[in-house]
């Protein structure tokens, strides 16, 4: 299969898995607002804050490493797979034994116990994590789908199951564990029929792998630990109730473009890493990918920001509905950090990680700093906004520090590639923006509901959006369009290609 089809089939089925993920995810974070007091959900964020951070380590960017060179061999393999079964191992135990003083610094036993339990998560994934970066080498995004979807359905069966029954935040520990568990075994099963199980390790082996691993360690370090300063500082400044909204305000808007970056650069890495060595060709898939993301990112969040108050009025109880002007915001920061998926897999193709980590160090600094500024002075929404200010400088920068740096010379033709799907949305922001905000009296009596509003929204945004990709004027668009069409039906990107003739 040729490189093209195989990076469409892997984006494609990346983004399935990635939907269908976020569609669940949103039913449970509503299922839980409803189930479980604002301070318990506080209390589950405040957890994964700390996990998410220990889950940097547990891979140690052996995986990228790992895509990255094509011809690695068997005692490679194995020697990484010791590697990271050890990494698993002190993960773990470190995560215990220092979840009291990290309990401690959110004023809450409860997280405590949070993190003692998802710490055994890193117990399952260092013997199925190797597993699966070989399917991503290979581009075999299917077999990943498949165990995405039975381990996200898995937690969220027990999550609900368990709420319903004890109504305490450990019980979202406890899904995390168990589905955690599923897909890891499915993962190490899988490898067991495609190679033999081996734990030899040579040091010599494994050693060339670590300085490439430990720029992106460091550059997720900081990445997670900017993004994670803004609830954090939530928690201490105001309670674990503003962390429970904040990851309300996040599952509605960041959600599925947060879900969708790394599995989108794991999808455009491998293809990349292959044209590492002819910069026009990477140039010009760098350029479309970029505007073929945005495509798909910018109408989803800009439909999102403009229907947020509907949104929470349909699905949240009122204790909630503070959340809604933090979902506009952070619309507007999805859109930016929606970006950054091809620049940070043109950076690993370069090798150049040590760019970002260069560039992420100011911004962590920047992002500490504002939040703590605006968060004393404007409380909950100032800690927001210090996100969008933070993460739009970032992007803004990365341009000039990172991008031109690996392609020079693409700058008038990066600008196009954003601006082209930024002018796409803007049909979804005037005639769904201009009917959500119509007052309710002035609607038909069956459509005063929220929930009713909310449908004829979604509904007249997403026909605006369609209408405006099918009389597009640009050409890349009508690609986009016709690609979209042939991916779906056969018949339909036949007639989708037919308006083109005479």
């Amino acid at each position: 299969m040729e490189l093209r089809t195989k990076t469409i089939c892997a984006i494609k089925w990346n983004f399935v898995a990635t939907a269908a993920g976020a569609v669940v995810s949103l039913v449970q974070l509503w299922a839980l607002s409803r189930i479980l007091p604002p301070h318990e959900y506080g209390v589950i964020g405040a957890g994964f804050i700390v996990i998410a951070v220990f889950n940097i380590f547990i891979d140690f960017g052996l995986s990228n490493a790992i895509i990255r060179k094509q011809d690695i061999t068997a005692t490679e393999l194995s020697s990484l797979y010791c590697l990271g079964v050890w990494l698993g191992l002190i993960n773990f135990m470190l995560a215990f034994f220092l979840s009291g003083y990290l309990g401690a610094f959110f004023k809450s036993e409860e997280v405590v116990l949070q993190i003692r339990i998802m710490s055994l998560t890193f117990l399952f994934v260092a013997f199925g994590q190797q597993q699966r970066v070989m399917l991503t080498r290979a581009m075999r995004f299917d077999t990943i789908a498949r165990v995405t979807v039975v381990t996200m359905l898995l937690n969220f069966v027990t999550v609900i199951g368990l709420a319903l029954l004890y109504r305490k935040a450990w019980v979202a520990s406890v899904a995390a564990v168990a589905s955690t568990a599923v897909g890891c075994l499915m993962y190490f099963l899988q490898g067991l029929r495609e190679r033999p199980l081996s734990f030899a390790f040579r040091w010599e082996a494994a050693r060339p792998h670590l300085a490439y691993a430990l720029f992106l360690v460091l550059d997720s370090l900081i990445n997670v630990v900017s993004i994670s300063t803004f609830p954090i500082v939530m928690g201490r400044l105001v309670n674990l109730t503003a962390i429970g909204g904040y990851n309300i305000a996040n599952g509605i808007s960041l959600n599925l473009i947060e879900r969708l970056k790394p599995v989108l650069t794991q999808a455009l890495f491998p293809a990349f890493a292959r044209l590492q060595d002819d910069n026009d060709r990477l140039a010009s898939n760098f350029l479309l990918v970029t505007t073929y993301g945005a495509l798909i990112n910018f109408p989803l969040l800009s439909g999102t920001l403009v229907c947020s108050h509907l949104i929470v009025e349909s699905f949240f109880q009122p204790q909630w509905l503070f959340v809604a002007p933090l979902v506009q915001v952070l619309c507007l920061v999805g859109m930016v950090r929606s970006l950054d998926a091809p620049v940070i897999s043109l950076l690993l193709v370069k090798a150049r990680m040590h760019l970002n980590i260069q560039l992420g160090i100011p911004k962590l600094l920047l992002g500490v700093l504002l939040a703590y500024v605006l968060g004393i002075r404007y409380g909950l929404e100032g800690i927001v906004w210090s996100f969008l200010l933070v993460q739009s400088a970032n992007t803004i920068a990365a341009y000039f520090f990172m991008v031109r740096a690996c392609l020079p010379g693409v700058g008038a033709a990066y600008a196009r590639s954003i601006l082209i799907p930024a002018l796409q949305a803007l049909p979804i922001v005037l005639a769904a923006g201009a009917l959500a905000w119509l007052p309710t009296s002035s609607l038909p009596g069956l459509l005063q509901a929220p929930a009713a509003h909310l449908a004829l929204v979604v509904a007249t945004g997403v026909l605006a959006y369609l209408l405006g990709l099918w009389f597009s004027p640009f050409t890349t668009v009508q690609r986009f369009v016709d690609l979209v069409a042939s991916n779906l039906h056969t018949r339909l990107g036949a007639a989708v290609a037919a308006r083109n003739l005479p």
